[in-house]
């Protein structure tokens, strides 16, 4: 079978720093090149998708996942390597782009659609649908340039996927969608996948990759650290950062690329244990057993009010329960640099059968990073189910009684 996108040691380089800015820098490009710095953007990337299959691009800002992007869309070309896409393309890379800020949502939508290779005829018969996927209707004889971010969206991913594309390539744009819209787009992703279509998704969301994707690849300073399935790549993302927070908290310095704050250690996850009733480790357990999860975290500075947070998922990442001290009405007291406490979250496992998988996190109180996270912390399994399928055991009670059938006529039948 031919790949759909086939990517061999595919590397691409920027110049720091400016430009010839006058014909003196002209004349001397020799030795202007000669002293110039590079960053390598992208460097000896390899993948390959067959038709159907979809790709989740994940990292840190200034990774590369969007340079990646550019350049199998051809908006930017490689210093080396090779790419093939084969069938025709479609992408949503930046916000607008393909638009004219003073035309207006209809006359853009022929514009765009000509941009990615439509027909007139074909945007003419197709019309209608995108009008109905955007939602934008009431907008659209407006100018664009009067549409919000999330209005963008909307049109933008519309005329996308009504190209009928063989290759869908998405960024992060779809984060500026409002959530009933984004469920809209990710069924619609779907629909194409099962159609055949080869979907590379780049976003930040890890929810969303572990929905929308069944591969996964982890950019990290323009390599490709990670290849593996969706949820594998998320949990290696994660503890990519985890090991940089712990570098950081013995005075290392960071490395570019994941020095956001996405993760400070100022509490540490030291361990995860699962234990039942008698306070016994286990990783077996029988549908509705208890289940104590011990989380035991060292406070490496003085935390105000934590947030902790439990996950329990499937393998391939489908959440089960999640949960968080805030949710429940339970408020955490403050903790001191040093002070060492074990955290139990006990409850019920009213589950089938199956492998379930337990992520903690730990916050500050106003949420806007994480203190510590663990993606696959610890794991049990649920045995002895044997009355239904799925997830979760609804404990369903089966009755049968006579009733009464009233018939159009009116009379009554027993």
């Amino acid at each position: 079978m031919t790949s759909s996108i086939n990517v061999n040691s595919l590397s691409k380089r920027y110049r720091i720093g400016a430009g010839l800015t006058d014909l003196r820098d002209l004349f001397n490009i020799r030795e202007n090149t000669r002293n110039a710095q590079y960053h390598w953007a992208v460097k000896d990337v390899n993948f390959d998708l067959q038709p159907g299959e979809s790709l989740g691009i994940i990292g840190p800002n200034g990774a590369g996942k969007t340079t990646i992007l550019k350049l199998l869309s051809r908006v930017t070309h490689p210093t080396s390597g090779e790419l093939s896409v084969n069938g025709r393309f479609s992408a949503l890379i930046e916000l607008g782009a393909g638009f004219h800020g003073d035309l207006t949502g209809r006359e853009n939508i022929y514009l765009n659609g000509t941009i990615l290779g439509m027909q007139r005829s074909e945007i003419k018969a197709r019309f209608d649908q995108i009008v109905d996927f955007s939602g934008i209707e009431q907008f659209l004889d407006t100018p664009v340039k009067r549409y919000s971010s999330g209005m963008y969206a909307r049109l933008g991913f519309a005329i996308a996927v009504h190209v009928d594309p063989e290759v869908l390539l998405v960024d992060e744009v779809l984060a500026v969608g409002d959530y009933p819209f984004q469920l809209k787009c990710y069924a619609r992703m779907d629909e194409m996948r099962r159609n055949g279509t080869t979907l590379i998704f780049v976003s930040h969301n890890m929810e969303a990759v572990r929905r929308v994707c069944d591969k996964g690849m982890v950019m990290y300073q323009g390599e490709d650290i990670f290849h593996g399935t969706a949820a594998e790549a998320v949990v290696a993302y994660s503890d990519a950062i985890r090991q940089n927070a712990r570098r950081v908290q013995t005075d290392i310095p960071q490395d570019g690329g994941l020095s956001q704050m996405f993760m400070t250690f100022d509490a540490e996850i030291k361990n995860v244990s699962l234990l039942n009733e008698k306070g016994q480790p286990v990783t077996v357990l029988e549908s509705g057993a208890p289940l104590n999860i011990a989380i035991d975290v060292l406070f490496h500075k003085n935390v105000q009010q934590p947030h902790l947070a439990i996950t329990i998922r499937t393998p391939d990442g489908r959440v089960v329960y999640d949960t968080m001290t805030s949710w429940m009405n339970y408020l955490m007291p403050d903790f001191e640099a040093g002070e060492q406490y074990r955290i139990d979250c006990r409850l019920n496992t009213p589950l089938l059968d199956g492998l379930y998988e337990v992520d903690v996190d730990i916050v500050p109180n106003n949420l806007s990073h994480f203190y510590d996270r663990i993606e696959r912390a610890a794991a049990f399994s649920i045995t002895g189910t044997t009355w239904a399928k799925g997830l979760v055991d609804l404990d369903a009670k089966l009755e049968i009684n006579p009733s009464l059938i009233k018939s159009d006529l009116g009379t009554t039948q027993s």
